[in-house]
């Protein structure tokens, strides 16, 4: 027991002094790392920010500048087929076409009547808006450029392409007639 109680006293508040610039250094050390870590957080916010904010700036200006003219003469065919798929896709949205007549006991209702629910209600709707008219419109439209377009390719990629399709319009009867007339009036020439 070679201590008084002074040096032991004197000791322990070493310790603890010792104790305390630890504690304050890694609290230090602690507070730069989350300062740091906040800092690399809000750097990545920003990154994704700018990214999604140049990615929607970048689908606008296509969208903007998009030329459906110049697809349509460049992609005829794929016009086709997308104002075709586009064409059931609206006739499925506003019902149809045609009313088909279903017989039940003597008793026929148009499909339209009993029906009913959410695509009636839009089809009422953009019936009354004149949106379906609009939209019929843009329909024939579409479809009528983009059957100008397949003619006009058919015809330069397959000269006197247009005189057989007139002949053929002019025909009537199945497919099969239609051939057979379109060969011989060829042959004829």
């Amino acid at each position: 027991m070679g201590q008084s109680a002074d040096q032991i006293r004197q000791e322990i508040d070493a310790n603890r002094s010792d104790a305390g610039q630890k504690i304050d250094d890694l609290q230090g050390q602690l507070q730069g790392q989350a300062d740091h870590m906040q800092q690399q957080a809000k750097d990545t916010v920003d990154h994704a920010r700018d990214q999604v904010h140049d990615t929607v700036n970048t689908a606008v200006e296509s969208v903007q500048n998009f030329d459906y003219q110049q697809q349509i003469q460049n992609r005829p065919l794929l016009s086709a087929g997308v104002a075709l798929i586009g064409g059931f896709v609206l006739g499925g949205m506003m019902g149809g076409g045609g009313q088909q007549q279903h017989s039940s006991g003597g008793s026929s209702q148009s499909s339209h009547q009993q029906g009913g629910g959410m695509g009636s209600q839009i089809r009422g709707a953009a019936q009354k808006s004149g949106l379906e008219d609009t939209i019929s419109n843009a329909a024939a439209a579409l479809m009528g450029s983009v059957t100008e377009q397949l003619k006009g390719t058919l015809n330069s990629n397959f000269p006197g392409f247009s005189d057989k399709m007139d002949t053929a319009q002019g025909k009537q009867g199945s497919f099969s007639e239609k051939s057979k007339a379109t060969q011989q009036e060829a042959q004829r020439s």
